[in-house]
């Protein structure tokens, strides 16, 4: 995978689905959602292969992601979107390690959801 193919999948997501974010108040939804894909676009880095060491929500995806081809596609600071290689799935996981990451737990194909939440 490489730059152009994770914004690709991002991109491809990201008009595929309506994001399930929660609107500030004073804001349009349409207008929040545009802000937070350009963010999430901004974000996107040269993908690297991750692992998915740990979880905090048991029960959840961590067991996909710790068994499968995962790349870190979009990160600031410690926060990673994370995505398994060929599955329209994104998780939100951290970490200064990209060899030893905590996921959130859940995961879909709502990037945007994952990203913020």
């Amino acid at each position: 995978m490489n730059r152009i193919d994770a914004i690709t999948k991002i991109e491809a997501f990201l008009k595929s689905c309506e994001p399930q974010v929660i609107t500030p108040k004073g804001r349009s939804y349409e207008e929040y959602v545009k802000q937070l894909s350009e963010q999430l676009l901004e974000s996107v880095i040269d993908p690297v292969l991750v692992e998915v060491t740990s979880t905090i929500i048991e029960g959840g995806d961590f067991e996909s992601y710790k068994s499968a081809t995962v790349w870190g596609i979009a990160r600031i600071g410690i926060n990673w979107l994370i995505t398994i290689e060929g599955e329209p799935e994104f998780a939100l996981a951290f970490g200064v390690d990209p060899l030893d990451l905590k996921m959130h737990g859940c995961s879909s194909s709502d990037v945007l959801a994952e990203w913020c939440s």
